[in-house]
Formats: structure tokens, sequence, C-alpha cells
């Protein structure tokens, strides 16, 4: 996958960055397509001299400092700045690195692209590079020139210099975004949670921000598929029967959630924004099925969480809204995500509990009832989040962690942070067999070992 998503890019190309064909890198060729702000050809590989290590670091961090782009290694322009003749490049896994190592080396800090060797099918092993690069939230970001750095950008299909001046600018942004996404996360963690039914139910609610925004089209053909795709239909990767049963929409957002009120979520729910930004509930412990014997429903004021209850919601979450935010609104990168636990309250203390015999764990998870909202914020690849494998699981761990220490209790004992599924840490009556075929289907390692 490629980060950098650009409709007027994939609209030149034809498809989206990580699927063009060498076939179309030629038709910038045949279209006498030129370079711009975001696109930028070069006739053949970078030099291994000092200059050319500059230019390489130059054109990538001006791409992350302006809107990102790609620049076409193996593509010659004419004196018009036009793609002019496609006479490819050598590609090798040897090159990328380089290309990498010097990029690491020289720009601080590091923004993130991807290199992508699009084979010549008539010319083995010969074809062009892209080096795909985002516009980075990281921005300013600083080109090492003997003890200084200099920050460049694109001024059109060339590379200024920012001023002393424009330099602070920048760096007031990044740190202005920085507060945005959080203020973006908080609220709409808190408009999700004001359309939950806490009366009986505690869920854990997970919230993604793209460090770089996206968009769609509302309207009602998009509400249609929406539908289609969500309505009656189970949200959680591993199915526990939490049902979608309405959908609809609010302010620049796609609705759905479950129960029997169209304007009260009960078991699942999601909002979904135009921005790629969204947020994602479910049950984690309903308090009257959870009660201990002999207590009545209206007595029950502990919430009792099953971690693998915990961990679902978490895994959940993370892979619908990634999923929303790269396939529906085109935002790509990175993204800052937050998980927390609601309703919990001194009055009503919540405790992670587990329903297996392994020996030495006792049927409490962690030492002590919490009496404050669990919370947990990280920043994620949203392709790592998208796509079912060992992304997804690493950051599952990582997030769900963050939940599960409040308890004190460690780490995640369903997973690993490397992105391993450990099989003893699920209960087989409800999800042991199921995770495995899941594990199975996604190419994700299974260990038979415990957290000991």
């Amino acid at each position: 996958m490629v980060a950098l998503r650009s409709r007027r890019l994939e609209g030149l190309l034809g498809a989206a960055l990580g699927k063009v064909s060498h076939a179309q890198v030629t038709s910038l060729k045949m279209n006498a397509v030129s370079e711009s702000y975001d696109l930028e050809f070069k006739g053949e590989l970078y030099g291994g001299n000092d200059k050319a290590k500059r230019d390489l670091a130059g054109d990538v961090a001006a791409l992350a400092n302006t809107a990102g782009g790609i620049l076409l290694l193996g593509v010659a322009e004419d004196d018009q700045a036009r793609a002019a003749e496609v006479p490819g490049v050598e590609l090798s896994d040897g090159e990328v690195l380089r290309i990498r190592n010097i990029v690491a080396d020289m720009v601080h800090p590091l923004p993130t692209f991807d290199v992508r060797q699009i084979e010549d099918p008539d010319q083995p092993g010969h074809g062009v590079l892209m080096i795909a690069v985002p516009r980075s939230p990281s921005a300013p970001h600083g080109v090492r020139i003997n003890e200084g750095l200099r920050y460049p950008r694109r001024n059109g299909a060339s590379i200024i210099y920012a001023t002393e001046s424009e330099v602070a600018a920048a760096y007031q942004d990044r740190f202005a975004r920085r507060q945005t996404r959080h203020d973006d996360l908080i609220r709409y963690e808190h408009d999700l949670i004001s359309r939950l039914d806490t009366s009986e139910q505690t869920y854990v609610v997970v919230t993604l921000v793209p460090d770089l925004s996206g968009d769609f089209t509302l309207d009602t053909k998009t509400l249609s598929a929406f539908r289609q795709d969500t309505l009656n239909s189970d949200l959680l990767v591993i199915p526990r029967g939490v049902y979608v049963r309405h959908v609809t929409v609010g302010s620049r957002r796609l609705i759905a959630h479950g129960g029997p009120e169209p304007a009260k979520a009960t078991w699942v729910a999601c909002e979904l924004h135009q921005s790629g930004a969204g947020a994602f509930a479910a049950i984690a412990a309903n308090r009257t099925d959870l009660a201990r014997p002999g207590q009545v429903d209206e007595n029950t004021t502990v919430s009792r969480i099953e971690d693998e209850d915990l961990v679902v919601d978490v895994w959940s979450g993370l892979r619908l809204l990634a999923r929303h935010a790269r396939d529906r609104a085109a935002a790509g990168g990175t993204a800052t995500v937050r998980a927390a636990i609601v309703p919990v309250r001194p009055d009503l203390p919540a405790e992670l509990r587990h329903p297996r015999g392994l020996a030495g764990m006792g049927g409490t998870l962690g030492s002590h009832h919490v009496t404050e909202p669990p919370q947990a914020t990280s920043v994620f690849d949203i392709d790592d989040l998208a796509e079912d494998g060992p992304g997804l699981i690493a950051a599952t761990s990582t997030l769900a962690a963050g939940l599960i220490q409040h308890f004190g209790y460690p780490e995640t004992p369903q997973m690993t942070t490397d992105g391993v599924i450990r099989t003893k840490y699920w209960s087989a009556q409800r999800y042991g067999a199921r995770v495995q075929r899941w594990a199975t289907q996604a190419n994700v390692d299974m260990a038979d070992d415990t957290t000991d």
C-alpha cells in the first residue's frame, strides 16, 4: 500500500498509486502531462555524490512540506517540463534501501514516504521507481546541509526555501495542528457517547482522526451504499450478535447503531465523518447479565468487563474506522487514535475479568477496580489498521494494553505488539476457533505460549 492518497494524481494515472502499472506511467507521455506542485519527473536514478543525495532529500522534504506528491524516476521531461520519454531505470531492492537510508540520514524529522518499483513487463528488472510522499502533519521537515537545516517547499514545479519567519510560522502550525487533532478526538468521542444508552451497558469507544484529513461526498447515493453495507450487520471482526438496526446521517457524518430506538444507540454504534475521522462504540459489559448470584439488576453497581470482549471491541473499532478513512474518505498516512471505557465513575467502577481457567490467573485480571474512565491514545498507520494482518493485531495489542493497564495488568493477553495472536487466551466456547480461522486467513502468526 502507498500512504499518499491524491485524487488528482490518481485521475492522471488512472489508478490508486499503490496499483499503478507501467503502462499507466507511460500514458503520462502520451498525454503530455506536465510537472506540477505534486509531480516531478527524473530521467535517471539519483547519483551517489553529495549533491545528488541533497537533491533527493530536498525533493522528498519539499513534497512533505507542501501538498505531498510523487517523484517518478525513469520518466524524462522535455524543455517544457512535460513527460517526454520513459527510458526507465534499473530496479533493485538495494536501490530502494539506499533511497530510504539517504532520506533517513538527511531529512529531519523523517517524513512518511513509500518507494514502489513499477516493472516494465517487456524488460524484467527495469522500469520506473515511484517515490510517494504524503503532505506531512509533522512539517516543517529540514534537509541537513553542512551543519544546519534548510526547509524546502514546492512552488509550482520548482523548489524554494523557507525564510526564517516562514520556518517559525510552520512550527507554530505544527503545534496548532496537533492540538486541533486532540480537540477533534475529544469532540467526536463525546458526540458518540452522548448518543449511547448507558443505563445498563458499558462500552469501549474508539475514536480515530487522520493526521491529514480526507473527504467524500455525503449524498443519497453514499447513504444508500452505507445502509446496504451496515444495516442488520454485525460490525465486529469476530461477530458477537450486535447488529445495526438504524442507519441515518447527521451533520457531515454517517451514523449507524443498534437497539430499538432510532435516536438512542444500544449494543453498537458508529459516526463516520466526511473528513475521514470517526468514532465507534461496542458493548463491553451488560451490567444486568454480569450480576453476581443474589444481586438484582438495580443493585448491579460494577461493570464486569471480560478482557476478550474489550480486545475484540478495540480490534473492530480500529479496522472499521481505518477502512472508512482510507476507502471512503481517501485519507492516507497516519492517524491519531483514542480508546476509552464508559461509563466508569466512583459510584459505577469497572473490573477486568476473564472466562478462562488458566492456572494462577483467577477470575479477575489485574489488581483493582477503576473509578475513572480508562483512556489510551496512540498513533498508527491507517493502512496497517485497514488491512487484516499483523499490523492490525499489533496496533490492537498496543491500544488495548493502554486500557488494560489501568486495571493493574501489564499487557494484552490475547495479542502481542509484534502482531502475534496468543491462542491460550481465547476461550474455546466464545472466540477461540473463530479467532484462529481469522488468523489463518489473514496470515497472522499464532503462538501457544503465555504472557509469563
